[in-house]
Protein backbone atom coordinates (compact mmCIF):
# COMPACT_ATOMS: atom_id res chain seq x y z
CA UNK A 1 0.00 0.00 0.00
CA UNK A 2 1.26 3.49 -0.77
CA UNK A 3 2.14 6.04 1.89
CA UNK A 4 -0.61 8.40 0.70
CA UNK A 5 -3.32 5.74 1.16
CA UNK A 6 -2.03 4.84 4.60
CA UNK A 7 -2.01 8.48 5.64
CA UNK A 8 -5.50 9.04 4.24
CA UNK A 9 -6.83 6.07 6.22
CA UNK A 10 -5.46 7.58 9.45
CA UNK A 11 -7.40 10.83 9.00
CA UNK A 12 -10.32 10.99 11.43
CA UNK A 13 -13.55 12.95 11.36
CA UNK A 14 -11.98 15.39 13.84
CA UNK A 15 -9.19 16.12 11.36
CA UNK A 16 -11.78 16.96 8.69
CA UNK A 17 -13.72 19.17 11.10
CA UNK A 18 -10.53 21.01 12.04
CA UNK A 19 -9.68 21.52 8.37
CA UNK A 20 -13.15 22.95 7.60
CA UNK A 21 -13.00 25.27 10.64
CA UNK A 22 -9.56 26.57 9.62
CA UNK A 23 -10.70 27.22 6.05
CA UNK A 24 -13.81 29.08 7.28
CA UNK A 25 -11.74 31.20 9.70
CA UNK A 26 -9.30 32.07 6.90
CA UNK A 27 -12.05 33.10 4.51
CA UNK A 28 -13.95 35.14 7.11
CA UNK A 29 -10.70 36.83 8.18
CA UNK A 30 -10.02 38.03 4.66
CA UNK A 31 -13.54 39.50 4.41
CA UNK A 32 -13.16 41.14 7.82
CA UNK A 33 -9.86 42.82 6.88
CA UNK A 34 -11.29 43.94 3.55
CA UNK A 35 -14.30 45.42 5.33
CA UNK A 36 -12.30 47.44 7.85
CA UNK A 37 -9.46 48.55 5.57
CA UNK A 38 -9.51 52.31 5.52
CA UNK A 39 -11.48 54.03 2.83
CA UNK A 40 -11.72 57.73 2.38
CA UNK A 41 -11.37 60.62 0.05
CA UNK A 42 -7.71 61.42 0.59
CA UNK A 43 -4.45 59.90 -0.66
CA UNK A 44 -1.38 60.32 1.53
CA UNK A 45 2.04 59.78 -0.03
CA UNK A 46 4.96 59.39 2.35
CA UNK A 47 8.65 58.81 1.71
CA UNK A 48 10.74 57.54 4.58
CA UNK A 49 7.93 58.33 7.04
CA UNK A 50 7.61 61.98 5.97
CA UNK A 51 4.37 63.19 4.40
CA UNK A 52 5.11 64.49 0.90
CA UNK A 53 1.62 64.82 -0.63
CA UNK A 54 -1.98 64.83 0.56
CA UNK A 55 -4.22 64.57 -2.51
CA UNK A 56 -7.96 64.31 -3.09
CA UNK A 57 -9.24 61.11 -4.70
CA UNK A 58 -11.74 63.18 -6.67
CA UNK A 59 -8.98 65.09 -8.47
CA UNK A 60 -7.10 63.39 -11.30
CA UNK A 61 -3.39 63.90 -10.86
CA UNK A 62 0.01 62.29 -11.44
CA UNK A 63 2.86 63.05 -9.06
CA UNK A 64 6.48 61.98 -8.90
CA UNK A 65 8.17 61.42 -5.56
CA UNK A 66 11.87 60.91 -5.05
CA UNK A 67 12.92 58.07 -2.79
CA UNK A 68 16.32 56.56 -2.02
CA UNK A 69 16.19 54.34 -5.13
CA UNK A 70 14.87 56.97 -7.54
CA UNK A 71 11.56 58.42 -8.71
CA UNK A 72 8.21 56.72 -8.08
CA UNK A 73 5.25 57.92 -10.16
CA UNK A 74 1.82 57.79 -8.48
CA UNK A 75 -1.46 58.31 -10.39
CA UNK A 76 -4.83 59.30 -8.94
CA UNK A 77 -7.79 58.84 -11.28
CA UNK A 78 -11.47 57.97 -10.97
CA UNK A 79 -11.42 57.66 -7.19
CA UNK A 80 -8.55 55.16 -7.29
CA UNK A 81 -4.79 55.30 -6.96
CA UNK A 82 -1.87 53.27 -8.29
CA UNK A 83 1.90 53.30 -8.51
CA UNK A 84 2.43 53.67 -12.25
CA UNK A 85 6.22 53.30 -12.21
CA UNK A 86 8.93 52.75 -9.65
CA UNK A 87 12.66 52.04 -9.74
CA UNK A 88 12.37 49.01 -7.46
CA UNK A 89 13.62 45.70 -8.93
CA UNK A 90 10.52 43.47 -8.50
CA UNK A 91 7.94 46.21 -9.12
CA UNK A 92 5.46 44.63 -6.69
CA UNK A 93 4.00 48.06 -5.97
CA UNK A 94 3.34 48.60 -9.68
CA UNK A 95 1.82 45.12 -10.09
CA UNK A 96 -0.64 45.83 -7.27
CA UNK A 97 -2.54 48.01 -9.73
CA UNK A 98 -5.41 50.36 -8.98
CA UNK A 99 -6.84 50.38 -5.47
CA UNK A 100 -9.66 52.21 -3.72
CA UNK A 101 -8.70 51.37 -0.13
CA UNK A 102 -5.77 50.38 2.01
CA UNK A 103 -2.18 51.07 1.05
CA UNK A 104 0.46 50.49 -1.60
CA UNK A 105 3.98 50.11 -0.28
CA UNK A 106 7.25 50.25 -2.19
CA UNK A 107 9.81 49.02 0.33
CA UNK A 108 12.99 49.46 -1.74
CA UNK A 109 12.12 53.11 -2.41
CA UNK A 110 10.46 53.69 1.01
CA UNK A 111 7.29 55.08 -0.58
CA UNK A 112 3.93 54.48 1.14
CA UNK A 113 0.66 55.46 -0.57
CA UNK A 114 -2.31 55.32 1.81
CA UNK A 115 -6.00 55.92 1.13
CA UNK A 116 -7.97 57.22 4.07
CA UNK A 117 -9.57 60.18 5.75
CA UNK A 118 -7.77 63.27 6.91
CA UNK A 119 -7.74 62.18 10.55
CA UNK A 120 -4.24 61.98 11.95
CA UNK A 121 -3.39 59.10 14.26
CA UNK A 122 -6.77 57.38 13.88
CA UNK A 123 -7.51 53.70 14.20
CA UNK A 124 -6.70 51.64 11.12
CA UNK A 125 -7.09 48.02 10.02
CA UNK A 126 -3.79 47.05 11.62
CA UNK A 127 -4.05 48.73 15.01
CA UNK A 128 -7.76 47.97 15.40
Amino acid sequence: MSLARETFKEITIYDWVLLVVLVLVSISGSFLVRGIASTGDTVRIEVGGKLIYRLSLSEERTVEVRGPAGITRVEVKGGRVRVADSPCPNKLCVRQGWTERGAIICLPNRVVVTIGGDAEGGVDAVSG
